[in-house]
């Protein structure tokens, strides 16, 4: 797929988007915490710094804009991968910068792979991510064809990897805390009118959302080693909708099945009925 075959302002492999400035505001881990409804006195001490600004905050800075296609029916985040290298500062000019790695198809949806670098006011980088989001390019209106959980081999029924359980993070999400989570803008995860223009017959709980409960057990458990060389890359296999209730879970590999000075943890999260919803793994530097 090349820049000829699509408007210039859709994706196209090696596309450079322009740079970016983003800037963490206090509002915006504000919304995070209360968004989540999670205990944000954990991050107070966590590392070197008074208060931690919560490593998933980073996927604020990306933008899907320009790297994306005029028809975004259907549109849903199939996969994240993240690396950390230092904690996220709050009320500091950051710069992104990103590009388009690569398109590609798989079912009958077109995936586009994002890369973005976020780097601080000295040009340090702070973290890099990889984003793929994927598109029904053949439909434009109507239903989108979800597969049942139950039919999805591998993922309905989930076996418990073996090794060190995390405590585990859960929380039942409602729309009102989609909206703060989303900093009160109207799109298809916060509104459902939003969310019915693009296929989908209730409001899609957003990604960012649901891999900010991994993000947030990993940050409390690892800290200081997971703000400064933890790595991220996780699967979205099902939906999660407004009265879901959802526990992330972790378990650190058994020492066998890790890498050399790399401890490994195996993340997912599920719904009350044992519906997967993300799987993936996190990978850590050795103390």
């Amino acid at each position: 797929m090349t820049a000829e075959q699509h408007h210039s302002d859709e994706a196209f492999v090696g596309k450079q988007l322009d740079p970016r400035s983003f800037e963490i505001s206090k509002k915006t881990v504000n919304d995070y915490f209360e968004g989540l409804k999670v205990d944000r006195s954990a991050y107070e001490n966590i590392t070197e710094e008074e208060l931690v600004t919560p490593s998933m905050v980073i996927i604020d800075a990306e933008s899907i804009s320009g790297a994306s296609f005029r028809n975004n029916f259907g549109n849903l985040w199939m996969r994240q991968e993240v690396d950390f290298h230092a904690p996220l500062p709050t009320e500091e000019k950051l710069d992104v910068r990103s590009r388009v790695l690569d398109i590609y198809e798989w079912r009958s949806r077109t995936i586009v792979l994002q890369e973005s670098e976020i780097f601080n006011e000295d040009k340090e980088l702070l973290g890099a991510m990889r984003h793929h989001q994927s598109y029904l390019l053949d439909q434009s209106s109507g239903k989108v064809a979800l597969r049942k959980p139950s039919d999805k081999e591998g993922v309905r029924k989930f076996d418990v990897p073996t090794g060190e359980l995390l405590e585990p993070v859960s929380s039942e999400i409602d729309l009102e805390m989609c909206g703060t989570f989303f900093h009160g803008n109207k799109n298809y995860h916060t509104d459902k009118r939003a969310s019915e223009e693009l296929g989908f017959e209730e409001v899609v709980v957003g990604g960012k959302m649901t891999i900010s409960y991994i993000g947030d057990m990993l940050d409390r458990t690892f800290g200081e080693r997971w703000f400064r060389g933890g790595k991220l890359d996780v699967k979205f296999t099902n939906i999660v909708w407004p009265g879901d209730k959802v526990t992330a879970r972790g378990v650190i590999a058994d020492g066998t099945n890790s890498s050399e000075g790399v401890t490994e943890v195996r993340v997912w999260m599920e719904k009350e009925d044992g519906t997967v919803t993300i799987v993936g793994n996190a990978y850590l530097p050795e103390d």
